[in-house]
């Protein structure tokens, strides 16, 4: 369906006339013409009509495929959920569709899969959370994407975040610095918080499990001033824990209970698998 059909259906079903939406933006004989499909318009027009019609532009891409994500969403949300649920043959089922793209982004995407389904393979065999059973062609595709990087966005730094934990120190401090300057630019977007407080989580991980305690107190601090909102509750969550693990390695006994009331909650709300990453901390 053209954008043009989409805001001439979301118009009707709110009860507004064309001259309500399209006034200042378009002439009426374009408007008309524009929702019958039979003209294009800038994005700039296309934010200020969704606008006056009270829907933002996710949402409109959203009904605009039929209630479907967009191909970039629809990926994140499978590989995130596949992830978290250490679901693996829907993980290969994912990675057999990517193999059928071409295309730098298509090869990334089939890397940052087929690592993954290596290290829950290994969790699963050995019970150990290992990521050196990352083929090394693999890691160095990932690697190669970020250092090209000129500007970063929100996918790129979602990547990182999935992907951190079998690139060295070095490589992750510089990827931080660069990715570190965006965000204040998505301070006051959901999803970019979002984001931002996942990359947090598993660079906190990574620094409590190297011992570099410092450096980690200095990201958890970090988190706790991010997820100030309900919508951050399960990374505010992750802050205590951490928080509770740096006491342990810095000798504070009260530490032990603080994580695991953090683990208990978890549980308690059926978040098995998470649970169970965190608790390999202790």
């Amino acid at each position: 369906m053209y954008h043009g059909e989409v805001v001439r259906k979301i118009r009707i079903n709110k009860g507004l006339t064309q001259k309500e939406v399209y006034s200042g933006i378009v002439s009426k004989s374009y408007a008309i013409e524009f929702e019958k499909g039979n003209h294009s318009i800038s994005a700039t027009l296309l934010l200020d009509i969704l606008e006056r019609i009270s829907i933002d532009m996710d949402e409109f891409l959203y009904i605009s495929q039929d209630y479907r994500l967009p191909e970039q969403a629809d990926y994140i949300f499978r590989y995130s959920k596949y992830s978290n649920d250490h679901d693996l043959p829907a993980l290969k089922q994912l990675l057999v569709e990517l193999q059928s793209y071409h295309g730098k982004i298509a090869e990334v995407r089939i890397a940052e899969v087929r690592s993954r389904i290596r290290i829950i393979e290994a969790v699963q065999k050995i019970g150990k959370y290992t990521p050196t059973v990352v083929l090394a062609e693999d890691k160095a595709t990932i690697i190669h994407y970020l250092t090209n990087l000129q500007t970063w966005t929100l996918q790129e730094i979602q990547l990182f975040a999935n992907t951190l934990e079998f690139i060295d120190a070095e490589k992750q401090l510089i990827f931080f610095k660069q990715l570190s300057k965006s965000l204040e630019l998505y301070l006051e977007y959901d999803r970019g918080r979002e984001i931002f407080c996942s990359l947090l989580v598993n660079l906190i991980r990574e620094t409590l499990d190297e011992n570099l305690l410092d450096y980690a107190d200095v990201l958890i601090e970090q988190l706790f001033l991010l997820t100030t909102d309900y919508k951050e509750l399960f990374q505010r969550l992750c802050a205590k824990f951490f928080k509770g693990i740096l006491k342990m390695k810095r000798g504070d006994p009260a530490g032990w209970k603080e994580a695991q009331r953090v683990l208990s909650i978890l549980y308690e709300l059926d978040h098995l698998t998470l649970a169970k990453e965190l608790e390999s901390l202790l």
